[in-house]
């Protein structure tokens, strides 16, 4: 029986490495931060679009746009798209 709760506490452990360490994403905050810093929304709206943008784009996909490296071509007709849809869809919940 001690058996099967230290294999439980191993997959618990194991669970909850995995989830901390690669399940979260790194440009959450900074891109919340980025929003409030702008000042023409609220913390609700901010949070809306942060959440909308990262169901969208992968973590490596959000640094790029923090960092305005979009280009010109496909992903940056995507990144205005998005975060046009988000801005209207953010505005209009709150």
């Amino acid at each position: 029986m001690s058996k099967v709760f230290l294999w439980i506490g191993a997959v618990a452990l194991a669970v909850f490495v995995l989830k901390s360490q690669f399940l979260n994403s790194k440009t959450w905050q900074p891109f919340m931060d980025g929003c409030m810093a702008s000042g023409g929304a609220s913390e609700a709206q901010c949070s809306c679009l942060t959440d909308y943008v990262h169901k969208h784009f992968s973590d490596r996909e959000v640094g790029m746009i923090m960092r305005q490296q979009t280009g010109d071509g496909a992903f940056a007709s995507k990144v205005e798209e998005v975060v046009r849809g988000g801005t209207r869809q953010c505005v209009a919940e709150s």
